[in-house]
């Protein structure tokens, strides 16, 4: 029996809060639990990073995938750094970590930013769909 494999989303890919419904790219993808990663988040460019340092925490979304390969390879595209990319890629796909609200903890894959954070604007909640709901 494969072993589940996980993914943590906590940016563009999230559930939309109006009828909850799944991004397409998550549609071989099964909704579990809010959850949070130890990290910073950061906007980039009308979308969010994540950095996996610091003492802060990254709010989320964890799924569980049917088809991880397909999921994945197509999420690597979609974040571009698949290996055809040019280096150094954007993002990064890493597993790590994550904490669900019943104090479970699963290893699950994620998007990290991958390159240097000078001038970007931290968000300091560590939700991305929070800071786009608040900002004016």
């Amino acid at each position: 029996m494969k072993q589940a494999q996980y993914l943590f989303v906590y940016g563009t890919l999230r559930r939309n809060r109006q009828n909850q419904s799944q991004h397409p790219f998550l549609d071989a993808c099964d909704y579990l639990s809010d959850g949070f990663m130890r990290g910073e988040l950061y906007e980039i460019d009308a979308y969010p990073g994540a950095v996996a340092s610091g003492t802060e925490l990254v709010i989320g979304e964890l799924y569980l995938m049917q088809d991880p390969e397909r999921t994945l390879s197509a999420l690597d595209i979609y974040e571009e750094c698949a290996a055809h990319f040019p280096q150094p890629h954007e993002y990064i796909r890493r597993e790590l970590p994550v904490s669900l609200p019943d104090g479970q903890t699963v290893s699950a894959w994620t998007y990290l930013y991958n390159r240097p954070l000078d001038g970007l604007a931290r968000i300091h909640s560590g939700d991305y769909l929070n800071y786009l709901q608040d900002k004016p």
